[in-house]
């Protein structure tokens, strides 16, 4: 089946729409002028102090995922372009390409307030954030019963999608403690504003000879101060039955609360040369209210048995039940935390940079790691540029990063992507379709600057006083 030019388009829009920006740019992790930087470690201090303007003073969306892009879901045939369900495009040639789990996650930061200076001795910030984790895994089976619908029993079950989101504040130093060595810290209160997650505990399609039969059993869990405490266990389960009418009611029900931890290091070494960093974000769990909590359990079957022609009608049975069930209470979940590991090796008097970053994401449900390494170019104090390569998690050849950051005295522009794919099909002989993207990002950051570029290693290495003047 040839695909329409509409739903090639309305794909790729929705791939390229969950990729608009994301909390931890790996692209920015060497460039010292930036302040995302220090999102990603809290010893990484920015060459300069700066305010946040509100929502693009740092904005960021990062798609990440190991299944989908259109060089797995559309295949060049015969001088078309057709999807993996077309029969020219055989089961080896689609699902070799798949991993045995489906991984995506989707991870929104959004600042309302931020705000950073140098001090005599030390480098400390504030932050006001709004940020929400989406996550998703999919069973491979889904795709091998949809790719060959042949007689066989495909397990669905390892299903999982979790959404969270809460507001952050946070307090960060990172303090010089050796000649050779910066520690950061940042703590954070968080305050839950919603948590919601479905898992499914059976989910299977059955195909033989005599009969197609389905079944699935999940759960749903949810918290959020517009859902009703008074709901009524047992009855059917509705979105209308668990929402309160009174926003200034819902208000007053925010009691779910979290804390947080950010921790860094950064260890230079040949006269700052050669530079080693550590970092561990998001460290902490959020406490859901239990009042706003509210449970159901959902489950449906379906049996299809062929045609019936003496009575003209489908042998077809099945049906749909969701109830609400007692709620748990509050509960406590933890936050999707993130290691980074990075080396940088600088020459012509740290014009140019090297740089290897390990950058490993620990979700709910699974991990992901990826491996970026950059070559960066710091052209003038106020001035750099870096460009990167992404390796791990599905990342393929030829998708590339690029980042652009200007902070002269006074102002701070930093523009970049992670993943920019360089290798594009060309759909209709007009529109270009980026072929091995299976991630996506764009970053933006707007605000001022304040006081003159400050490198931390001139802070660790005071100047030396003059001994005669000593003498005198």
């Amino acid at each position: 089946m040839r695909f329409s030019k509409k739903i090639v388009i309305v794909i790729v829009a929705v791939l390229a729409g969950l990729t608009s920006a994301s909390a931890q740019m790996r692209t920015a992790y060497f460039m010292e002028g930036s302040y995302f930087r220090t999102d990603m470690n809290a010893a990484l201090a920015p060459t300069r102090g700066y305010i946040k303007l509100p929502a693009v003073g740092s904005l960021g969306l990062d798609f990440g995922n190991n299944y989908f892009s259109v060089n797995n879901l559309f295949y060049k045939k015969d001088g078309g372009i057709y999807t993996f369900m077309h029969s020219g495009v055989s089961a080896d040639e689609f699902l070799g390409k798949l991993a045995d789990k489906g991984k995506l996650s989707v991870n929104l930061n959004t600042s309302i307030l931020g705000f950073g200076a140098h001090t005599k001795r030390l480098f400390w910030s504030f932050g006001l954030n709004l940020r929400s984790n989406t996550e998703i895994t999919l069973s491979k089976d889904m795709f091998v019963a949809l790719k060959n619908l042949t007689n066989g029993y495909y397990d669905l079950g390892d299903t999982h999608i979790s959404n969270r989101e809460y507001l952050e504040a946070n307090i960060g130093f990172a303090v010089p403690i050796k000649e050779w060595m910066t520690f950061g810290f940042r703590a954070k209160g968080l305050v839950g504003i919603a948590d919601l997650s479905m898992k499914m505990d059976k989910m299977y399609l059955d195909i033989n000879e005599n009969a197609v039969r389905a079944e699935l059993m999940g759960g749903i869990r949810g918290n959020c101060p517009m859902f009703a405490p008074n709901y009524v266990v047992g009855s059917e389960f509705s979105v209308e039955g668990i929402m309160q009418q009174d926003i200034m009611q819902a208000m007053k029900s925010i009691k779910s609360w979290g804390l947080g931890l950010d921790l860094g290091f950064e260890f230079r070494f040949l006269d700052d040369h050669l530079k080693v960093s550590v970092g561990a974000n998001d460290i902490g769990f959020i406490k859901w209210y239990g009042n706003s909590t509210v449970n159901a359990e959902g489950n449906a079957h379906f049996v299809y048995e062929g045609f019936d022609l003496t009575t003209n009608e489908a042998k077809m049975d099945g049906g749909f039940e969701a109830v609400m069930t007692p709620s748990q209470g509050s509960y406590t979940t933890r936050l999707t935390c993130s290691l980074n590991a990075g080396i940088e090796y600088n020459i012509l008097k740290n014009w140019i940079a090297f740089g290897l970053l390990s950058h490993t994401e620990f979700c709910q449900n699974f991990t992901r790691t990826e491996l970026t390494a950059s070559v960066n170019f710091r052209i003038m104090r106020w001035l750099s540029t870096s460009f990167t390569h992404t390796f791990l998690n599905g990342n393929q050849p030829g998708v590339l990063g690029w980042a652009l950051n200007i902070h002269p005295t006074g102002f701070n522009l930093f523009l970049g992507a992670d993943f920019i794919d360089t290798r594009f099909a060309v759909y209709n002989q007009k529109i270009p379709v980026p072929k091995m993207m299976s991630s996506a990002n764009v970053y933006l950051g707007v605000g001022f600057n304040l006081g003159k570029a400050k490198y931390m290693r001139s802070m660790q290495k005071p100047a030396k006083k003059d001994k005669k003047s000593k003498k005198a």
